[in-house]
């Protein structure tokens, strides 16, 4: 009877136990890096009340034994370590652990373990646990960021760390110089100039007064037209060839109207117009030469009688040096007019140069004076020495000034003196088809460091050697500095752009120069190799048309002083300078144990070794033990209020249970006692 009783009483204090466990899981479910507990039962001892008896060989078969519980007992509270989500709070000194591991703080005398990251700096940069004050353990790095192996110590974040200045040893050197920087001479061309044609002019070249250009071309047919005595021609039509001249035309034409049996026969006259002398004994009328879709080449206007003659339009073509002045035409085919039948007349050639005016010159022209002349005076007055002026196929004037901008031409003039010949000065309006151009030179800077951390600012300078693939550079700097060796050099580039050769006229191999005044203490002589890409390659220096952007990097840095730093995935604490540079304080660590299960739970959400957990074992993040940590966030706690929730309800209906079986066995007691009445 009493048995119930105690079983009762023992159900009763296991799931109070267990209620104690889920109460305090619910109370820290928002609690960072808490780890919720769970509860197991044991079965208490039991009461034989008959022993198991076996089967006896020929009789009777074995029976079971009779036992009796006694009740319950708690069996273990376990730590459920399972991972924990994050919840990011954007500070840097927070810090959640991804995989197994706990953090080690110290209060300087013991250890214990969490995995609340929870964590900032004290007054004296101290990295900590701001709830305990208690310092986070890692390990320091020496002056130049080199993690110190050894025992495991606080960490201090020295606002005052410095970088030594690291001085500079080598200048790269990249980007583009345009091949097309040689300087440039301007370019003017005038209209063209034409003449009476000739029988050796090409019939591409050939234009007609007011009108232009023919138009013929390789492949047009050019038609026969007329009359004879009111009967029409029925002459073969030409067929241009290529490079077919004027003479050749007519020479065909003639032989067309021969096989026509038409006595008339054309010929070129002087002014380049077309003469056909009629031999038959009877009248032409609506003689031309027509192109198929392409319209009239040459009408002879009226009728030509029987043994007479009749004229066309005269034709045009190019005028070459040979040519006089006073059988020129404009591009219009109007005539420049030039009338020296009354004598000889003046023409004057002016212009300005670099901005400025020329002395004007003075061609006196007869019925003699070419083109070649004219061209002369205008090479002569514009003070043009290395190109001679020319006309090109095309009977244009060529004048090709000297290189740069100090002797870039503007204008070009040639008008006739005392007397106001518009078609003459409007001949000579010149086109500009190339303007002048200074050398093109090109520079870059850097800033390299001594080493004491001073800065120096390096400059380059490239020229290109005209017509080559060379170019010449200097290096040059700001301050007081003196260079020592390398000044200057020449380098050559491949037809395909890349960089061939670098070398330096003193034949060093590199830029050497003092930092300060010389007879001055200070930094030591800084020495510097060019690194001007790979030789024909194309990821250094390059020599393409067209312009790039140059820029030069050094290396080494002056001296910096801590302004931030960050915490990696490894527990890595970086140091952030005010030189742009970075570098290792400290690293923090963690612990892993054999058996984390068996860690005692303090407060403050800490752990603390005991017998049954194992050494720590001290390891960092990242080094392949499937341990990182995540800057900038915190683990939330593991409980899951469902389960919890759940687990409550369980242990609730337990522990009513049980209160039942006590009231049930006294209800039973209390009906034996009432038997005695």
């Amino acid at each position: 009877m009493f048995k119930s009783l105690y079983s009762g009483v023992s159900g009763l204090s296991a799931n109070l136990t267990n209620l104690d466990v889920i109460g305090n899981n619910i109370a820290n479910s928002n609690t960072v890096g808490f780890k919720s507990g769970r509860v197991t039962f044991n079965e208490m001892l039991t009461q034989t009340m008959k022993s198991a008896s076996r089967p006896v060989s020929g009789g009777l078969g074995g029976t079971n034994a009779q036992q009796i519980g006694l009740g319950t007992s708690v069996g273990s509270i376990d730590t459920n370590f399972n991972q924990g989500n994050f919840q990011t709070t954007g500070k840097k000194t927070d810090l959640a652990i991804q995989g197994p591991g706990f953090f080690v703080l110290s209060d300087g005398s013991s250890r214990v373990y969490t995995r609340a990251g929870v964590f900032g700096l004290d007054s004296e940069n101290q990295l900590v646990n701001p709830t305990t004050g208690m310092h986070v353990q890692g390990l320091m790095a020496d002056s130049s960021g080199n993690i110190i192996a050894g025992p495991l110590g606080d960490i201090f974040i020295d606002p005052a760390l410095v970088v030594p200045a690291q001085p500079s040893t080598t200048v790269q050197l990249m980007g583009n110089l345009d091949s097309a920087s040689d300087a440039k001479g301007t370019v003017k061309e005038s209209p063209s100039f034409l003449v009476a044609a000739a029988g050796t002019d090409l019939l591409s070249t050939l234009s007609a007064p007011s009108s232009g250009s023919l138009g013929l071309g390789t492949g047009d047919t050019v038609s026969i037209n007329g009359r004879a005595g009111g009967v029409d021609f029925t002459a073969a039509s030409v067929t241009v060839t290529e490079g077919m001249t004027y003479q050749q035309l007519i020479t065909a034409v003639n032989a067309s109207l021969a096989a026509d049996t038409q006595n008339v026969t054309l010929s070129i006259a002087a002014d380049g117009s077309l003469t056909a002398a009629n031999a038959g004994a009877s009248a032409i009328d609506g003689l031309s030469l027509t192109v198929e879709n392409g319209g009239s080449l040459f009408s002879f206007s009226g009728t030509i009688a029987a043994a007479a003659s009749g004229s066309s339009g005269p034709a045009l073509s190019y005028a070459d040096e040979t040519d006089l002045l006073v059988n020129l035409y404009n591009a219009e085919g109007t005539s420049l007019g030039i009338n020296v039948t009354a004598g000889a007349v003046d023409l004057s050639i002016g212009g300005d140069v670099g901005g400025t005016g020329v002395a004007p010159r003075t061609l006196t022209v007869d019925g003699t004076t070419t083109v070649a002349q004219l061209m002369a005076e205008i090479q002569y007055a514009l003070g043009v020495n290395s190109n001679p002026v020319e006309i090109n196929g095309e009977g244009q004037v060529v004048v090709r000034g000297e290189v740069g901008m100090d002797s870039a031409i503007g204008t070009i003039s040639v008008g006739q003196v005392g007397a106001a010949n518009a078609t003459l000065i409007d001949a000579f309006d010149f086109t500009t088809t190339q303007a002048a151009e200074d050398q093109k030179t090109f520079s870059m800077a850097t800033t390299v460091y001594d080493s004491l951390g001073g800065q120096h600012t390096v400059s380059f300078e490239f020229e290109k050697v005209p017509g080559q693939n060379e170019w010449m550079w200097d290096a040059t700097m700001e301050g007081g500095e003196t260079i020592l060796a390398g000044g200057d050099g020449r380098m050559r580039f491949s037809e395909s752009g890349a960089i061939s050769s670098f070398t330096f006229n003193d034949g060093g191999s590199g830029l050497q120069f003092q930092p300060q005044a010389t007879g001055v203490e200070g930094a030591s002589n800084v020495t510097l190799s060019i690194d001007y890409g790979d030789v024909n390659a194309l990821n250094g220096l390059t020599q393409f048309e067209g312009t790039g952007t140059l820029k030069s990097i050094a290396d080494g840095y002056g001296t910096g002083t801590l302004v931030d730093f960050n915490i990696d995935q490894s527990g890595m604490i970086t140091g952030v300078f005010s030189n742009d540079t970075s570098q290792a304080i400290a690293q923090i660590a963690l612990a892993t144990f054999s058996n984390a299960d068996g860690l005692t739970r303090e407060a403050n959400n800490t752990y603390r070794r005991s017998g049954n957990s194992g050494e720590a074992i001290e390891v960092f993040a990242g080094d392949g033990n499937g341990i990182s940590l995540v800057n900038g966030a915190l683990e939330t706690s593991n409980v899951d209020l469902a389960r919890e929730f759940t687990n409550l309800v369980v242990a609730q209906r337990a522990f009513q249970a049980n209160s039942r079986v006590i009231t049930t066995a006294d209800q039973v007691m209390q009906e034996l006692v009432n038997l005695v009445r």
